[in-house]
């Protein structure tokens, strides 16, 4: 997990310096144009912004519902109240994770 981590980081650190980078000067242009604009970092930060909330709303669901089953098999008699408490929160976390992408999508536009 901490070699992602620092992979992540490491990205992340390198993604400035690919915006600034220069195109090789031909012989007949001598301006040079940046390989990736701005509106291309937006769009990147978009992306990855969204990839996370994805990353978060799966992670957190699955626990949820490990967790339910868990307390299902401890206690099988609260059984009813365990799933209804379960589909609410899933919900709600989808409902933020649903906020999350329609933000990161406008802000790409």
């Amino acid at each position: 997990m901490k070699k992602i981590f620092a992979m992540f980081v490491l990205a992340m650190l390198a993604l400035p310096a690919l915006s600034m980078a220069q195109t090789v000067e031909s012989t007949t242009t001598a301006a040079a144009a940046p390989l990736i604009g701005s509106d291309g970092l937006m769009v990147l930060g978009a992306c990855i912004g969204a990839g996370l909330a994805i990353i978060g709303a799966g992670r957190g669901i699955g626990q949820i519902g490990g967790s339910a089953v868990e307390a299902i098999a401890r206690q099988p008699e609260a059984g009813d109240r365990i799933f209804t408490t379960m589909i609410i929160s899933a919900a709600l976390i989808e409902g933020a994770t649903l906020f999350a992408l329609v933000i990161c999508l406008i802000r790409a536009a």
